[in-house]
């Protein structure tokens, strides 16, 4: 498994062929937002990106710090070099540190040499996510890379010099994360050369409206919509809410709203799926399992189907009430088989 991840996250450059990156890169241009708190983010990434040093990302999940950290990268001084990313977090221990350091030939059975994550991104940025989640003593390791600027492989005994940035990220405090011994402070300290704290949704209430507009406009693309705005009520509906999964739910709000419209150009209250009185999504985490697009069809034939019960197939009635054309009805009722 470690061979055949490092095998795909290998950048390979052979002469007359230079492979793209695979990771869709994001700069500053991409990351839009008005408010004082966050324009001082980017005031400071924008700096970071101009120097070579070890660069500390804080924030709740969902804020965006990959995309910071790519955009530190991608409008940088280390640009043309590889950005690779790594969640430290999604590996057993045994199989990060072959990811990230690599293998020798003959230091354990089936071992053969293989460059790992510092190597493949040497001259370049290693983005370190969830740093809390790599073993502790593997962040041991992590600080003697740091400290002395070249990686031995697993099972061997040669020192390979690398010069990579490090980016990491965590989505806790790190105060609570060093209390409970989940990040070294010393390790901390050595990366923590430039911090960035990034804010919550909550706390940058003048970029919800502008973040909506731009998933919209990337949204309608997406699923062929033409949607021109919001109305007055689905702005407030969205500024109300304390969106605890951040950027990334409104996201998926606005996503959502735009799958379930149907020929309408202006989203409505009635599209953004959240409760008022709980301030909660209305959407089951059912849609984890089934993907969003599938889930929201079975609500919309639930929906459909219930009103048509009400109604009992009344089709004016029916479209009335769920505010659509009638034509529009007739096509998702044959769409779902729904046929009294």
């Amino acid at each position: 498994m470690s061979n055949t991840i490092l095998e795909l996250r290998k950048e390979i450059k052979e002469p007359n062929e230079v492979k793209e990156l695979k990771i869709k890169k994001y700069r500053f241009s991409n990351l839009v937002g008005k408010s004082p708190n966050f324009k001082a983010v980017l005031n400071i990434a924008r700096k970071a990106a101009n120097s070579s040093a070890s660069v500390f990302i804080y924030g709740e999940t969902g804020t965006g710090k990959e995309l910071i950290a790519q955009s530190i990268h991608f409008d940088g001084t280390r640009q043309n070099k590889p950005f690779l990313a790594q969640n430290c977090a999604a590996l057993p221990e045994t199989l990060l540190e072959s990811i990230l350091f690599g293998t020798a030939k003959g230091g354990f059975t089936g071992a053969v040499d293989r460059a790992g994550l510092f190597e493949q991104a040497n001259g370049g940025t290693l983005l370190l996510d969830e740093i809390n989640s790599m073993p502790y003593e593997l962040q041991g390791k992590l600080l003697r890379v740091l400290q002395e600027d070249y990686i031995r492989r697993v099972g061997g005994s040669k020192d390979i010099p690398i010069d990579v940035r490090i980016i990491a990220t965590v989505n806790e405090p790190t105060e609570a994360l060093i209390k409970q011994g989940k990040l070294r402070k010393d390790l901390y300290y050595r990366i923590k050369i430039i911090p960035i704290d990034v804010p919550p949704l909550r706390e940058r209430r003048e970029d919800i409206l502008i973040l909506a507009e731009q998933f919209i406009d990337k949204h309608n693309k997406r699923y062929n919509k033409n949607i021109w705005m919001l109305s007055d009520k689905a702005k407030e509906k969205l500024l109300s809410y304390n969106y605890p999964g951040n950027v990334r739910e409104l996201e998926n709000i606005i996503m959502a709203a735009i799958s379930i419209i149907d020929d309408e150009n202006v989203l409505t209250d009635k599209h953004i799926l959240i409760d008022d009185a709980n301030n909660t999504v209305k959407i089951d985490y059912e849609f984890l399992e089934l993907g969003v697009e599938k889930y929201l069809e079975n609500l919309e034939k639930e929906i459909i189907k219930n009103t048509l019960n009400t109604y009992q197939y009344n089709i004016t009635k029916s479209a009335e009430h769920l505010k659509i054309k009638r034509q529009t009805l007739q096509h998702k009722i044959k769409k779902y088989n729904l046929h009294s």
